[in-house]
């Protein structure tokens, strides 16, 4: 199939030079260009649409949205885990298999299966939750996406990355989807506890979390090589305090000589790193509001700074001069292992990164792992009857939902010339046909009659649309005049007369061609003006788009290409509107040629009959 398509690509790059032959060089440099990025983009959208498994029933696609509408991130992210969140209005679960074994997750080409894990399936409740991973996702776009395929019963149980959902740098990961035990680490690494006294299965932002209750619970994982936070550091999780705290540690590792800390005292959030006896600590501003939940997040990069982040925007921060310490402790959370201070409160996705993340990447967590998550956004179901959607109608769909404003006019100026064209193509073909049967029905009764003039004057409904009766009432006319004129009886015709006769046939015969060629000026409107008003679209519409360009600093093909499709759609139209108006008024004047080839017939044997009476 791909190659039939690619095949008629180049055949219609080849009629595109041909139709554009015409044009300034400028011109037809930029439309060559114009086309093979819009022939990329029909490509590529060819493939985006191409049905995975036909033995998977529906889909569903997932756009992520990094706008400022969305999760308003300026700088890309390469293999994420992203939360996917599906319920009934987004989510048709009884649709797929009971357990959910038959979900899928496919990248936005349709091409490449993703690395996924399944943290809730409850189809009970109608609630599941998934981490999927992404390989990029651009900056302050709409473009990205990915597909969510099910509806196959006899799928077999997928096999889950759970480790390679995460980057390298993912080094601990508690979901807390656990209803008791102990968390379960869902990275590659896993750095599962020692010990864990806590109560779990609690309702938490994602799913499940669990409840420190401050005297004696907490979680100790045991050290590893994995834990080397030599060159960075990122500890995040969900937390919901019920009351202030009492110098209380949400992580803690900590020996004699240094230490790493993230603590809360009272309702402050504050970090602290000790190496080689010097104390690096933030100042205790950032206030953790008690009793509902906030996405926290602390940073430390060497030589740098170590941050603190709440709700995914930084609040305080402190100078880090030298190396982290990397203590020979296991790490504890919820408590110190060397001097109690006990947290009282709800946590939820505990993290740890051995990298200090980025303020984009942590705004991203914030804003796809909450409640609203407004980094991705389940679209509508689509059915696959066959194959799918029609190719046509889901490209169409992409083009227009990228076209904007100013194409929208330019568009719609093409579309109200284009219908004026085939209002007057419409016309003017019945106007044809009906004055030809007319004639037909005319010529037989003429030749039928004793004499020439027997028809003259007759019934006007007789021949109402008739060209040729038209032009033979005006000959007698004209004869009647001049021999009323001449005081002439009915017994001969002159020269002068013949003469005065061949005029008003003239006349007459000027009057029907204008008649016949009435209107085929809005033909000639839609053949030449189509394409220049298409022309104006593209220019207008890839002028936005490099504007769009510099404003944002950075280019990317998913950034171009839908204000390149929106711009090309312009030319579109107009070709839409110059071609058909091309091949009607060829049409019309074929016809309109060969009725005045009959009028001058007719008028030439009018005259000889006439002459024949001289």
């Amino acid at each position: 199939m791909y190659s039939r398509f690619f095949i008629s690509v180049n055949q219609c790059s080849s009629v595109s030079k041909k139709v554009f032959h015409s044009c300034p060089s400028v011109s037809k440099k930029f439309l060559l260009v114009a086309s093979i990025v819009l022939v990329s983009i029909l490509s590529g959208a060819l493939q985006a649409h191409a049905w995975w498994d036909d033995k998977w029933q529906y889909r569903r696609k997932i756009v992520f949205d990094t706008t400022p509408a969305g999760a308003d991130i300026k700088a890309n992210l390469d293999d994420s885990a992203v939360l996917i969140r599906l319920h009934a209005g987004n989510f048709n679960f009884a649709a797929a298999k009971e357990d959910g074994s038959d979900v899928r997750f496919m990248s936005g080409d349709d091409k490449l299966p993703l690395k996924f894990q399944k943290e809730v399936y409850d189809p009970a409740n109608e609630m599941a939750l998934f981490w999927v991973r992404v390989p990029r996702i651009m900056a302050a776009s709409k473009q990205d996406s990915s597909w969510i395929y099910y509806g196959n019963k006899s799928a077999p149980q997928a096999q889950q990355d759970q480790g390679g959902v995460y980057d390298v740098n993912q080094v601990l990961i508690y979901h807390l989807d656990e209803e008791e035990g102990k968390p379960k680490d869902d990275t590659a690494y896993g750095n599962q506890p020692s010990e864990s006294a806590s109560e779990m299965g609690i309702p938490a932002v994602i799913g499940a979390g669990l409840t420190l209750n401050g005297s004696g619970d907490r979680i100790v994982i045991p050290r590893s090589p994995s834990l080397n936070f030599s060159t960075g550091f990122t500890f995040s999780a969900w937390v919901r305090i019920s009351q202030p705290q009492n110098n209380a540690r949400l992580l803690s590792w900590e020996d004699q000589n240094q230490g790493i800390v993230v603590g809360i005292d009272q309702t402050k959030v504050f970090a602290r790193a000790t190496t080689a006896g010097q104390k690096i600590e933030t100042g205790k501003t950032a206030d953790l509001p008690i009793g509902s939940w906030h996405h926290l997040a602390v940073t430390a990069e060497p030589s740098k700074r170590i941050v603190i982040y709440l709700d995914g925007a930084e609040i305080d921060s402190v100078n880090l001069p030298g190396a982290l310490p990397e203590p020979a402790s296991d790490l504890c959370i919820g408590a110190s292992l060397k001097e109690g201070g006990f947290f009282s409160g709800d946590l939820d996705e505990i993290e740890l990164s051995k990298t200090a993340r980025s303020a984009d990447w942590l705004r991203a967590a914030f804003k796809g792992q909450g409640p609203d998550n407004l980094l991705a956004s389940v679209m509508e179901e689509e059915g696959n009857s066959g194959g799918g959607q029609s190719l046509t109608v889901h490209l169409m769909g992409v083009v227009a939902r990228t076209i904007t404003l100013d194409g929208w006019i330019v568009i719609g100026t093409l579309v109200f010339l284009g219908a004026l064209c085939w209002i007057v193509f419409l016309t003017k073909s019945l106007s044809i046909r009906q004055l030809l049967r007319s004639n037909t029905s005319f010529l037989d009764q003429l030749k039928e009659s004793p004499a020439f003039d027997t028809l003259y004057n007759s019934e006007d409904d007789q021949f109402p649309r008739s060209s040729l009766y038209r032009i033979y009432n005006a000959g007698f006319d004209e004869l009647k005049l001049a021999r009323s004129k001449m005081n002439k009886e009915n017994n001969g015709i002159s020269k002068s007369m013949l003469s005065l006769i061949r005029s008003a046939l003239d006349k007459s015969m000027m009057y029907e061609s204008r008649r016949l060629g009435a209107g085929l000026m809005v033909l000639t409107l839609g053949i030449s003006g189509g394409p220049f008003l298409g022309l104006l679209g593209t220019v207008w519409g890839v002028m936005n788009t490099f504007a769009g360009m510099a404003e944002a600093g950075e280019a990317n093909l998913m950034a171009i290409a839908p204000g390149v499709a929106s711009a090309l759609a312009c030319t579109l139209f107009g070709l839409l509107v110059a071609i058909p108006a091309l091949f009607t008024y060829s049409f019309l004047t074929h016809r309109i040629k060969d009725l005045n080839a009959d009028m001058f017939q007719f008028a030439d044997e009018f005259v000889i009959k006439l002459e024949g009476e001289e």
